[in-house]
């Protein structure tokens, strides 16, 4: 009988470390989607923008445009990853440090488009300063 408590309490244990991994992996894989969904919509609107005055645009912004296809299948890669790994990594500490590795990586990248995206704006507020 002892041991079928200690094993209760065991399993509840267990069952509150696997919220806490699923509750952060699907926080991590919502914010990646709206991520992603907000980059793949706004890139056109930046090139739009910047056709309309006329601006040159450097390798980085250029190349970001023209592989926009590639940002569902970068931002879904992510999220698969997110959430596969919690039916194959067990352990709370390596499965939380697994997503917030897949998490900051992906930020990171993102920021990179981000600025990519900007460049050619920053760019011309330069020449406009002097």
């Amino acid at each position: 009988m002892a041991s079928s408590g200690s094993a209760l309490v065991a399993t509840a244990k267990n069952d509150s470390n696997g919220l806490l991994t699923w509750a952060v992996s699907l926080f991590a894989s919502a914010y990646l989607a709206w991520l992603g969904i907000s980059l793949y919509y706004s890139t056109p609107i930046f090139l739009k923008m910047y056709a309309s005055i006329g601006a040159e645009l450097p390798l980085a912004t250029r190349l970001l445009y023209s592989f926009r296809w590639f940002y569902p299948l970068l931002f879904l890669g992510a999220i698969a990853v997110v959430i596969a790994k919690q039916f194959n990594v067990r352990e709370k500490w390596r499965n939380l440090a697994i997503t917030f590795g897949v998490f900051a990586v992906m930020e990171a990248l993102s920021n990179a488009m981000v600025h990519a995206l900007y460049a050619p704006l920053l760019d011309l507020m330069e020449k406009l300063a002097k």
